[in-house]
């Protein structure tokens, strides 16, 4: 029978059907102590340095959202502020928190409407990945209905530009309980959210944020002869339009232009907002190319602003912005062509942050003039690309950073070949990072793109089959990716035929395959073919050949036949070292298994010997903060945790632990293996703050990998037979389904 947990959803009114929470059972949610305070992806969101006035706005929409108001911003056109208010109350609210008012809100997150409510949400919203992409939108429902059930989420929504009527999601939106601020250029979204009409600035803050900007340059305080002329600009020129008044104040800072030269300048050009009767500023754009004409810039400043249309909005640094960008357009770094393009009023420099963006008005005005084109800008994605390699370190961190760019790449130029060679780095790095669902999409369109190009029977087609197989076999489910493995083998013999080592490869990610899902025959069947055709073609002196050799000596060992597989790798590490002499990867790998072997026997010193051997190798190739590394400190904790010797074992799981975590991050399945390890470590330290950390770690283990693959994997069926251990010693007198619950809510979990 189903164990029974408390719905926390159940107190709220909702006037749709309810969702409820059930995580346990359903798989569907985060765990409480996942979330933080901010539950979208970018918690970077910050107003412009130079924000003025709107302490009226300020202060009312501070007041709707302590009163649970649902409210949408709306002035009819952008760059007004309505984003830049929105931007500012996030600030406020993050400020908050982190002074200590951690009672008026439990939980913020900021969403760039774009397309639908649920597509939005499922792109910017921190939730539980399901096994299938068709079931996100729903879990990304509901987890964002949980987190609104007390009231206490406070949601910003920027730029919507549907209504209702138009995106059922907006209607859906309307029913949580937490707070939520949109902002729109519609008149009215409908009855379901309250409007709050965003005007103009006065022209005595127009005027101040002009002098920001323009003070920094060579213009002066203006001249009380001056003064009609400005304030003339900025009443009937820009019709006090914020984001326009800003680009004249750079505009007029580059060119070290006084007032009055601005002044003539735009006239001359013809320069001038139009407007509607009741006064709303209209055709933006057309006045922008009389004021800001393509033709002026050079084809590098061109090239340039083109790239950041492609770009989301999130500020990249201008160290990375030189190395991207400066090459693609043509120019060295002393031609200060970004600095000269933010001068100008283009481009945003994001001072704390040391990076440069493009306003999304720009980039959607830049974007559909210019049609950006991946011939255009081959070095952009070529410089992109290398960024978001992981490197032989293994350390993903720094890869992080760049994705949402690359992401934006790949979506935003059109596919073809040299796009699809992008797309597969950045398919590569996801699966390595641990988004397979990520990955899995970007591979499906790959695929696509190949088989437009080249056909099926294609050397092309059939590296993407392997590749995206290699998603599926990373997250266990064998059945796919051996569909995929053996459309990529079928291809390769027709290509190459079945003498041929690139065949052989094919052959042996089959033999992976048959060895996880117990079918040794099968495994060693095509192993031992395998290793013919590489002894062929190869010889037997030959790296290659060696892996082969692995590959079965590894398939001996997993059947108890120790001998023959000691033989092998005995048999590898002398090739090797004839080869390359003792220090190789393949060396780290034999001795690394014969230890296991070793291990499994009871002959600890000869094990704790060769562990010593393998942990020198990976070092001296790798360093200490390798994921390699980690991986050797891994199974030699686990040979002092045979021999009863816990406080050595706790040492090494958690070096590897902190290795694995500063590579590949916290929610990465092999972290949570880590954390499975140390757990049971903790456990057998029987004092009793040990035993706590056992479950807050065991925890976290059945964390991650319950989110990452659901209840049913394997690994988290593991770690969840361990749990049932530590519940039975630890007798509360609730079932152990609530007593989850009441570890997952306590502050056991945080420690």
């Amino acid at each position: 029978m189903r164990a029974e947990i408390k719905n926390k959803n159940k107190n709220c009114e909702y006037n749709s059907d309810y969702v409820g929470r059930d995580k346990i059972t359903n798989n569907v949610m985060l765990w409480d102590s996942e979330r933080d305070f901010v539950v979208t992806h970018n918690a970077k969101i910050k107003s412009v340095s130079y924000f003025i006035g709107r302490e009226t706005e300020l202060q009312e929409l501070r007041q709707r959202i302590e009163e649970k108001r649902k409210s949408v911003l709306v002035s009819g056109m952008g760059g007004i502020g309505k984003t830049q208010i929105c931007r500012k109350l996030f600030e406020e609210y993050l400020s908050r928190h982190a002074s200590g008012d951690k009672e008026t809100f439990q939980h913020i997150g900021y969403i760039e409407y774009s397309g639908t409510m649920d597509s939005s949400l499922e792109k910017c919203l921190k939730y539980m990945q399901q096994d299938h992409p068709e079931r996100n939108r729903e879990a990304a429902w509901k987890e964002l209905e949980h987190l609104a059930s007390d009231g206490k989420l406070l949601l910003f929504v920027d730029n919507v530009d549907k209504t209702v009527w138009d995106d059922e999601g907006l209607q859906r939106l309307s029913y949580i309980p937490g707070v939520v601020v949109l902002t729109s250029r519609q008149e009215s979204l409908g009855d379901e959210f309250e409007n709050y009409r965003i005007g103009f600035l006065s022209l005595g803050q127009c005027k101040e944020i002009y002098w920001q900007i323009c003070s920094k340059g060579n213009c002066k305080e203006t001249k009380s002869e001056e003064v009609r002329d400005l304030e003339f600009m900025i009443e009937e020129l820009t019709g006090r339009h914020t984001i326009t008044i800003e680009l004249l104040a750079h505009l007029a800072y580059t060119k070290h232009w006084s007032v009055k030269k601005l002044r003539e300048e735009l006239q001359q050009k013809g320069f001038c907002l139009e407007f509607r009767k009741n006064g709303e500023l209209v055709n933006i754009q057309k006045s922008y190319e009389v004021l800001y004409d393509f033709s002026k810039l050079t084809k590098a400043e061109r090239n340039i602003l083109e790239a950041f249309s492609v770009f989301p909005y999130i500020p990249l640094s201008a160290e990375t912005c030189d190395q991207w960008l400066l090459a693609d357009a043509g120019v060295k770094e002393e031609d200060d062509v970004l600095a000269g393009l933010q001068q100008k009023g283009w481009l945003q420099f994001e001072a704390d942050q040391e990076g440069y963006a493009l306003h999304p008005v720009f980039a959607q005005f830049i974007y559909e003039k210019c049609k950006p084109r991946v011939e255009d800008h081959c070095g952009l994605m070529e410089a992109c690309q290398e960024c978001i390699k992981v490197p032989p370190n293994g350390s993903v961190i720094k890869c992080r950073s760049y994705i949402p760019f690359a992401e934006s790449i790949a979506e935003k130029f059109e596919m073809g070949e040299s796009t699809a060679t992008f797309m597969k780095v950045l398919a590569f790095t996801l699966r390595d990072i641990g988004e397979y669902k990520k990955a899995e999409e970007l591979y499906k369109r790959i695929l696509r793109i190949m088989e437009q190009l080249w056909g099926e029977e294609n050397l092309y087609t059939a590296i993407c089959y392997d590749n995206f197989a290699g998603v599926y076999d990373s997250q266990d489910e064998y059945g796919k990716a051996k569909e995929l493995y053996e459309k990529s083998l079928r291809i390769i013999k027709q290509l190459w035929g079945e003498e041929n080592a690139n065949t052989a490869v094919a052959y042996m990610k089959l033999v992976g395959i048959y060895r996880e899902q117990g079918e040794y025959g099968k495994a060693k069947e095509l192993c031992e073919k395998n290793l013919r055709i590489a002894e062929r073609s190869l010889g037997e002196e030959n790296p290659y050949t060696v892996m082969c050799y692995l590959n079965l000596a590894m398939l001996y060992e997993e059947q108890d036949e120790n001998k023959k597989a000691k033989e092998l790798y005995r048999k590898s590490i002398r090739i090797m070292e004839q080869l390359f002499g003792e220090v190789n990867r393949y060396n780290a790998i034999s001795y690394h298994n014969l230890a296991g072997i070793y291990k499994k026997q009871g002959k600890y010193g000869k094990a704790k010997e060769l562990y010593e051997k393998s942990l020198r190798i990976v070092k001296q190739l790798f360093g200490e903060e390798n994921i390699n590394t980690a991986a050797v400190y891994h199974s030699f904790a686990g040979l002092y945790e045979k021999q009863d010797e816990y406080a050595k074992a706790k040492e090494l799981y958690e070096k590897s632990l902190r290795i694995t975590k500063q590579l590949l991050g916290e929610e990465h399945p092999r972290t949570a293996r880590c954390y499975h390890e140390l757990a049971r470590t903790y456990i057998f330290l029987v004092e009793q703050d040990k035993f706590k950390k056992a479950i807050t770690y065991m925890l976290k283990a059945y964390s991650i990998l319950s989110t990452r693959f659901g209840i049913d994997y394997r690994e988290t069926q593991s770690v969840r037979d361990d749990l049932k251990l530590l519940y039975s010693v630890w007798k509360p007198d609730i079932n152990f389904d609530q007593w989850i619950e009441v570890l997952k809510d306590s502050d056991l979990f945080s420690e």
